[in-house]
């Protein structure tokens, strides 16, 4: 009996200790996470940017992301690039920026955004943009991103992936069939391959079809950014990518891709001659991280006005309500809740005269995209609402973009995809065969076990479910007829599943202009009457303690997932097989494509 109250004392004196110590960690986390005093920004400063892997659209708040993942102090959003941008042209202690680039992996419409904010930058404020790449080298998203600097450097035997573009799609027929498990697929439209990945080994035709149209638009840009940088024509620079790979950046050197090889010392030295200052003065630097921190008025702005515009951002896949707190993190997927919680606060917010609802999202549940698309249309009852299309919007994606007054799309946004397919996997003869699982039933009801994973639909089931995927495919057609202002047969020409570019969208009159989220933002402002107005993001930032109640078990979980292969593919896969023991029309585009 003593034992055993020893025992006893001593796990709880282990579990005390193993609370206060978390405590403390999170004590610690909040001084390390909590506002700094603003920078001070003093004369012949540069503002370093780093531009490297993933760019999201917005700075994470999260101090559990900030303290595990903070990455390089030079590291951006695009947003923060943006509102950075705008601050350097006008702070006359900014003489310029240098922008460092490695092996760049974001979408190219978020590349083309980042882009045009450079030349932009350049062009109305004379000051100028040095690129430059590390011992790590350029990849072809980070050369065309770089292209738009006044000058591209690069140190010494760094490494250069210039190979051009492959698109690759992840298929999982064959190892659903070495398990066991069969996917029955029911779908509407003949470019609706969100599917195939289930049923196939490769890309149908129709898939390859729509998906050479979507990327050869990507190809393009990027010829079109080698050809005006080196002074090459269209098909030469088609020629170099097509020759045997060549690591070495000397030889894109000599072809005009990088201006000058040099250490980084001898750049600091160009860049104090072209800001006139003498070879032992001091240059100084400011990071992206800290002059995010340098207010507007600081930096010569005018303070912002109140009446606003408000950014709705919409990311991930929309999915019906679930309790799971790890499918996607609080704020990669959208659901009615989430989305119904922003959108109320931008109507209730007198400053609020416009909304933008950003979009970036593969689609997902009929039903649930369709809750929110009422939900914009309610909304521009009472205020102007415009959507952004980000890097993909698509299916249901587009099935909540469409209800918005315009849709405004970059030329390289994947969108289209107005289609349905309804998914079920029968794993019979994994749970039977090979994990000798038997299972027996006493039912009441003819169908009662109809989407049960341990047996087969028969006939009439499959026909019920067909009937179930028709109905939502007509009013998917039903809705864009109605928010377009075409005829559903006009509409059926371009849907079936097909996805389009957002240039090919507009043209098909899907869309109503090509452009990025500035100009969503000015077509919301015009609606309202704007002259001038301020940027309000939602969902807004939430404090420390809020973030600590409801998101410091996710985020850490996030965090260390990260490393682990596939494994956002794999709990989408889980969510959906989860999903499956209901009948449920998924409006989804085949989200598992990635360009190389």
């Amino acid at each position: 009996m003593i034992d055993f109250i020893k025992q006893v004392f001593a796990s709880a004196i282990g579990f005390i200790m193993v609370f206060v110590l978390f405590f403390f960690f999170l004590f610690i986390l909040f001084v390390a996470t909590s506002s700094d005093p603003e920078p001070k920004v003093s004369p012949n400063t540069v503002l370093f940017m780093k531009a490297s892997g993933g760019i999201a659209e917005r700075t994470s708040s999260d101090p559990f992301e900030q303290f595990f993942a903070s990455g390089s102090p030079g590291a951006f959003s695009v947003r923060s690039f943006e509102n950075n941008l705008r601050k350097a042209a006008a702070d006359e202690n900014i003489e310029g920026i240098l922008l460092e680039v490695d092996f760049v992996a974001t979408s190219w419409p978020t590349l083309q955004h980042l882009r045009r904010a450079m030349i932009n930058f350049r062009e109305e404020s004379g000051k100028f943009i040095y690129a430059t790449t590390n011992d790590l080298g350029l990849n072809e998203q980070g050369f065309y991103l770089a292209s738009a600097a006044d000058s591209i450097f690069a140190p010494p035997m760094s490494l250069t992936q210039f190979d051009g573009l492959v698109l690759e799609g992840m298929f999982l027929k064959s190892m659903l069939d070495e398990i066991g498990v069969e996917a029955e697929v029911i779908h509407q439209g003949a470019y609706k391959s969100a599917g195939d990945m289930f049923q196939r080994t490769n890309f149908s035709a129709e898939d390859r079809e729509q998906l050479t149209a979507i990327f050869s638009h990507i190809t393009d840009e990027l010829e079109q950014a080698v050809a005006e940088r080196t002074g090459m024509s269209r098909s030469e620079v088609t020629q170099m990518m097509n020759q045997p790979p060549r690591l070495d950046i000397e030889y894109y050197a000599e072809r005009g891709l990088i201006d000058a090889i040099v250490f980084p010392s001898e750049l600091e030295a160009r860049i104090k001659s072209r800001i006139g200052l003498d070879e032992g003065d001091d240059l100084n630097r400011i990071s992206s991280r800290r002059y995010e921190r340098v207010s507007e008025r600081s930096a010569g702005l005018e303070r912002a006005p109140r009446e606003a515009v408000a950014v709705i951002y919409a990311n991930g896949a929309i999915m019906p309500g679930t309790d799971d707190p790890f499918a996607f993190g609080s704020e990669q997927t959208i659901n009615v809740d989430n989305f119904q919680r922003s959108l109320n606060r931008a109507l209730n917010d007198n400053n609020v005269k416009a909304i933008v609802v950003r979009i970036n999202s593969p689609g997902g549940s009929a039903a649930t995209s369709d809750a929110i698309w009422q939900l914009i249309q309610e909304a521009r009852e009472q205020k102007p609402v415009v959507a952004s299309m980000g890097a993909v919007a698509a299916s249901g994606g587009y099935y909540i973009a469409m209800a918005a007054e315009t849709i405004v799309a970059d030329r390289t946004t994947i969108t289209g995809s107005i289609g349905v397919i309804g998914l079920r996997f029968d794993a019979t003869r994994l749970l039977e065969d090979r994990l000798k699982l038997d299972y027996d039933e006493i039912r009441f009801h003819d169908n009662a076990n109809w989407l049960s994973p341990t047996r087969p639909l028969s006939a009439s089931q499959r026909d019920a479910f067909s009937f179930f995927i028709d109905d939502a495919y007509d009013k998917f057609l039903a809705r864009v007829s109605e928010s377009r202002g075409m005829s559903v047969e006009d509409i059926h020409e371009v849907a079936q599943g097909r996805v389009w570019s957002g240039e090919d969208a507009r043209n098909a009159g899907l869309i109503d202009a090509v452009g990025g989220l500035d100009m969503a933002i000015q077509f919301a402002a015009d609606k309202a009457g704007l002259t001038a107005w301020s940027v309000r993001e939602l969902p807004r930032d939430q404090s420390f303690l809020e973030t600590l109640a409801s998101r410091s078990e996710v985020s850490v979980r996030n965090i260390f997932s990260r490393n682990i292969p596939m494994y956002e593919e794999m709990s989408f896969i889980r969510h959906m097989a989860e999903t499956s023991a209901r009948p449920h029309a998924w409006a989804l585009l085949p989200w598992q494509l990635e360009v190389k």
